[in-house]
């Protein structure tokens, strides 16, 4: 005990503790959200704030003073939806949004948002070789400015349509990366990128603080609304339209396929007899007839007909009794048989029969008769 006590003395006086920090990465809903962290600082600011599916919830769930981020392309966004979505922005909402970029010989590109207020976000080139600094916010009853890192490269340009009112604007050397216009009640907010609100850079510059600006901005009330951000816009499949537009053609068709398809699937197996009787076994068949037979009083010719088949059994096994005497024919029945001899003249000769179990045991011995041969 002592040797091994001053081994585990030893060994503790030499371990070495060693920590060290590992990065698993993201795990849980932040691997498929990248605006979790963001939506997590609103909360502990005290702003509401959570994700939405666009088109998916039931009409009216964004209110006047709420708040809209979509960090996407907006690819589901077609004409009517863009339609339904800045009437909400003209009742009073604050819609903040990005565009996909277009490229110098890039005019396929159709945006029903960003069309409608004539304004566009290019993709252009910028020397590479010039320091890459985050762009300077000048704000308003503060006395210093906030840093964002926008990607120089994205910028926003108006087209000559361009009539709308406009609020603030962020620029860098003459490149503009986010404007602020007013329509109607509320404004709509187009940044030319969103990277700085997502989980890896939220905590660079001052990211966290511009979202937190942009969710409290109210122009027609002092009351701040919810924040919602949309990652992914529900797109409504063929068959839902059809279900809600064309039902009675949809049934149609689903009934007319099953129909098709149940005359070209091949039927394999034998057709079932539904009215098929119920099956009985050989004896009760025997019984049957038996009784029959012998309510038809037809003993008599069921007994001849049994005496034949045993007379030409004797024929075959033994044909020189066919000229022997009655009596010596019944003698060697019994001697084969082991049956007394007045049975076996009774079961051969005598037709007087009157029960019905007289007969049964006269076929009995006649039968014992045939497999003693």
């Amino acid at each position: 005990m002592l040797v091994i006590a001053g081994l585990a003395g030893w060994a503790y006086a030499k371990l070495d503790y060693h920590f060290e920090e590992v990065d698993k990465g993201y795990e849980g809903e932040a691997r498929s959200n990248p605006y979790l962290a963001a939506e997590f600082f609103l909360r502990q600011m005290g702003q509401p704030a959570e994700q939405i599916k666009l088109f998916s919830a039931e009409p009216g769930l964004l209110n006047s003073d709420d708040t809209l981020l979509i960090p996407g392309v907006r690819l589901a966004f077609d004409s009517r939806r863009s339609a339904k979505i800045l009437d909400w922005v003209e009742q009073g909402g604050h819609l903040i949004m990005t565009a996909k970029p277009q490229y110098e010989d890039d005019s396929a590109n159709r945006d029903h948002i960003l069309d409608k207020l004539a304004i566009v976000i290019k993709n252009e080139s910028y020397d590479e070789a010039l320091q890459k600094d985050p762009v300077n916010l000048d704000i308003e009853d503060e006395d210093d400015f906030w840093q964002v890192d926008f990607d120089d490269s994205l910028v926003i340009e108006f087209t000559p349509e361009f009539n709308q009112q406009i609020i603030w604007s962020i620029s860098d050397e003459d490149r503009m990366h986010g404007v602020q216009i007013k329509l109607g009640n509320g404004r709509l907010t187009l940044l030319s990128e969103m990277r700085m609100f997502r989980n890896d850079y939220i905590d660079k510059y001052d990211h966290a603080a511009f979202l937190f600006s942009l969710s409290n901005d109210q122009l027609i009330s002092s009351d701040t609304g919810v924040f919602y951000y949309s990652l992914f816009e529900a797109q409504g499949s063929l068959l839902l339209w059809l279900w809600k537009n064309a039902q009675a053609l949809l049934i149609s068709l689903i009934i007319f396929g099953v129909v098709v398809l149940w005359m070209l699937i091949p039927r394999f197996g034998p057709l079932i007899n539904v009215q098929q009787p119920v099956r009985r076994q050989f004896m009760d068949h025997l019984s049957a007839s038996g009784n029959y037979h012998w309510r038809q009083k037809h003993y008599v010719y069921l007994l001849s007909e049994v005496r034949k088949q045993l007379s030409m059994r004797v024929k075959i096994k033994h044909p020189e009794w066919v000229n022997l005497s009655k009596q010596s024919q019944i003698s060697h029945f019994a001697e084969l048989s082991h049956l007394q001899a007045v049975a076996i003249e009774s079961a051969l000769f005598d037709n007087d029969i009157k029960k019905i179990n007289d007969f049964v045991n006269t076929i009995k011995l006649l039968e014992k008769m045939r497999k003693s041969l």
